[in-house]
């Protein structure tokens, strides 16, 4: 799949803008604040109808605006689309693939990018919830199911949460937690089985010989290790009836997916308070490189792959093995605020973003 150009309309920093891109490596240089990662945010949005940092349609409107829209040409199974995401203050947003109107999940369906960048550090270092938004957001472009599970979790979840808060009954929500919750557990455990064996390979060959370990770690005790449905429903049912009053107590649902957690070991310790910011970055891009090569060998397509500033914080042996493990890839993405390694820069377009305002270096 190749992004061939983007058109941005009041998003983020940018005014109006058109930018033509290589089918290959594109580097965007800019110091810092002047916009290159909302020109990756802006492709992933176009890609996804989501952005990849989390943030809201609200947040990504242009300052005094209320209107923002993303317009693309996306080649994709040897055909050229075009994609549009447009979003009104305190309206919808509209996503369209060839001027007709689509659901979001029908984005995931069709197109896959991987994005990479300063705040994935927060992935090992940050909040269970950090290692849960990677997890969906990746899931999601491997199975519609997925999304369809997580979307009807978060309904019945906010829906129980809801009663809880109002000391009502919540247990009307709980089947339907208890369905979908036991699918997304199976399905992350199975993914991060994957995962964990192809990261590992990612981080040994750019931290030159060093381990890394994922595991899964469900607030619902037993039966996911089987990833047998009807035995992770039976666990997640008992584990709500034994914490029924807690949570009235609390006022909150206190077991399922959303307290999930994902372990990330770097030589058999826990990345989150034994690794340094360099190991972070390292373990957040060889997680990111994992994801593509699963992207691409199951969905037998190659995601655009977007890399924010990933040279930062590593030194010039692990940024070098970094550059040889980009080789085979196909479209790229690129920031900096210096030169990129030796090996990237030769067969490139290249911009420079300044303020909102980009042009080519010829």
């Amino acid at each position: 799949m190749i992004v061939s150009a983007l058109t941005l309309t009041h998003f983020r920093n940018f005014e109006s803008l058109t930018v033509p891109f290589s089918p290959k490596l594109n580097v965007l240089y800019g110091d810092n604040g002047s916009g290159k990662t909302n020109l990756l945010e802006g492709i992933f949005v176009l890609c996804l109808g989501r952005s990849q940092r989390g943030a809201a349609d609200s947040v990504l409107l242009q300052t005094g605006q209320e209107v923002y829209r993303l317009e693309g040409v996306v080649c994709h199974d040897g055909q050229e689309h075009t994609l549009a995401v447009a979003y009104q203050r305190a309206g919808r947003r509209r996503i369209t693939i060839d001027q007709s109107p689509v659901r979001q999940s029908e984005l995931y369906d069709r197109f896959c990018v991987v994005s990479a960048g300063p705040e994935d550090s927060e992935i090992i270092s940050g909040p269970p919830s950090m290692r849960r938004l990677f997890l969906d957001i990746y899931l999601s472009q491997f199975s519609r199911r997925y999304l369809v599970d997580l979307t009807d979790y978060q309904r019945a979840l906010a829906q129980k949460n809801a009663a809880l808060k109002a000391e009502m009954d919540p247990s009307p929500f709980e089947s339907i937690l208890i369905s979908t919750g036991a699918r997304l557990i199976q399905a992350r455990v199975q993914f991060t089985t994957e995962l964990s064996q192809s990261a590992a390979e990612s981080y040994r060959a750019i931290a030159q010989g060093e381990g890394l370990e994922l595991r899964y770690e469900p607030s619902v005790p037993c039966g996911a290790e089987s990833m047998d449905i009807p035995a992770i429903e039976q666990s997640f049912e008992i584990r709500l009836a034994s914490l029924a009053e807690r949570e009235r107590a609390a006022h909150t649902s206190l077991v399922g997916p959303h307290r999930d957690d994902l372990a990330i070991e770097i030589k058999g310790m826990p990345a989150r308070t034994f690794g340094s910011q360099g190991q972070w970055r390292t373990t957040a891009i060889a997680l990111k490189l994992a994801v593509y090569d699963l992207l691409k060998r199951k969905r037998e397509t190659t995601p655009i792959l977007l890399l924010d500033e990933i040279f930062a914080e590593l030194d010039r042996g692990r940024s070098q093995a970094l550059v040889e493990a980009f080789a085979g890839y196909e479209q790229l993405f690129l920031t900096t605020a210096g030169e990129p390694p030796v090996g990237l820069a030769a067969e490139s377009r290249k911009f420079r973003i300044a303020s909102g305002a980009i042009e080519e270096i010829h």
